[in-house]
């Protein structure tokens, strides 16, 4: 995944954790946390398999978000 890419997943993260900060539960902050830190660390090392790694963190983020928890769960019905 390109540096410019990370740079605009993370930007939006952040946002995201500013726009929740006391919204989310704790499940929420721990897995906005991680996906902030693995991407920081993707943009720092070079990591060849961030894109699996990112898109698993995003994915688990959307997941614990209850909103789009729900809306995901309406289009697999």
């Amino acid at each position: 995944m390109q540096e410019e890419s990370l740079q605009k997943v993370l930007d939006t993260l952040n946002e995201l954790k500013k726009t929740m900060h006391d919204d989310a539960n704790v499940s929420v902050n721990q897995q906005l946390d991680e996906a902030i830190c693995l991407i920081q660390d993707c943009m720092e090392n070079g990591d060849a398999n961030a894109n699996d790694k990112v898109l698993s963190a995003i994915g688990k983020v959307l997941a614990a978000l209850p909103s789009i928890s729900r809306l995901l769960e309406m289009f697999l019905e």
